[in-house]
């Protein structure tokens, strides 16, 4: 920071100690703090949208990692030469072996391709797109803040012209000297109410355009971000639909009836007849 950018500065933050407390009239522009709200509103929203978005994606990484996981432990499970018999086999009309293996390459599907294809798009279309249309804040931000800036040097000059009137050093009244710094006083007023008004209405002009451009920039990310989800879930429904017709047939219908949880009973009743299970 320059010298000159460091005193104005510390005027600055004397300036606003002084509208705090009363000892300076603050300049207020209702409307301006009305749209400076609903800008603040749509600064928050659409911050907290870019980092859930950027979660989901993060999520879905996990549930196929977790899915593709879980197939891996059943892979190995059934792959126990001594838990899988011939027997098995034979009676379920299903090798288990091959299902859980086919599961797996699904869900390792589902994670290394399904996935994989979609994040490209997902990232250009949406991710990338509201973060594009977050960086203009920064831009936005930095006008607001010169334009308190402005604010406060207008408020410290009509102060100072205020003064100056009201309260004249008795060895100026009437001088030419008194006569020039007042009218100089005038000038830098004038100049600072210009440099005031002038981003002042700007703003007033600008950011209720940028409010009101939101959704349509936004509207062809939704519509992404929906289709992308239809084809990653009709992807993994599609894929997981076709292994689950290939399950016991038997088992689905328990299943629809609601009397698979009397297989599992009748299950654990077997396990309970084990002498092993039994022993105390």
């Amino acid at each position: 920071m320059s010298w000159n950018g460091l005193k104005k500065a510390i005027n600055r933050a004397g300036t606003q100690v002084k509208v705090r407390t009363g000892q300076i009239d603050q300049t207020v522009d209702r409307q301006f703090d009305f749209e400076e709200k609903r800008f603040k509103t749509m600064e928050t929203n659409s911050l907290k949208l870019q980092k859930e978005l950027k979660h989901y994606l993060d999520s879905l990484r996990i549930l196929t990692s977790a899915q593709m996981n879980v197939a891996e432990v059943l892979k190995s499970f059934y792959g126990e030469d001594d838990i899988v018999t011939a027997r098995d086999k034979i009676e379920k009309g299903v090798n288990p072996d091959n299902f859980s293996e086919e599961y797996y390459n699904v869900t390792k599907d589902l994670n290394d391709n399904v996935l994989a294809s979609l994040e490209g798009p997902y990232n250009q279309t949406i991710l990338n797109s509201v973060a594009r249309f977050n960086s203009y804040f920064i831009e936005i931000n930095d006008a607001i803040k010169k334009r308190a800036n402005k604010k406060l040097d207008y408020d410290a000059m009509k102060k100072k012209l205020q003064t100056m009137v009201e309260n004249p050093k008795s060895n100026e009244i009437n001088t030419n000297e008194y006569e020039a710094k007042l009218s100089e006083i005038k000038s830098e007023l004038e100049d600072k109410r210009a440099m005031y008004e002038n981003l002042n209405d700007k703003l007033k002009q600008e950011l209720p355009q940028l409010i009101n451009l939101r959704v349509p920039f936004l509207n062809p990310s939704f519509e992404s971000f929906i289709k992308l989800q239809l084809r990653f879930f009709n992807e993994g429904y599609s894929s997981l639909n076709n292994l689950q017709l290939r399950l016991d047939a038997n088992l689905r219908q328990d299943y629809i009836n609601g009397n698979l949880e009397s297989r599992l009973d009748d299950v654990l009743m077997k396990m309970r007849e084990l002498n092993i299970t039994g022993s105390r």
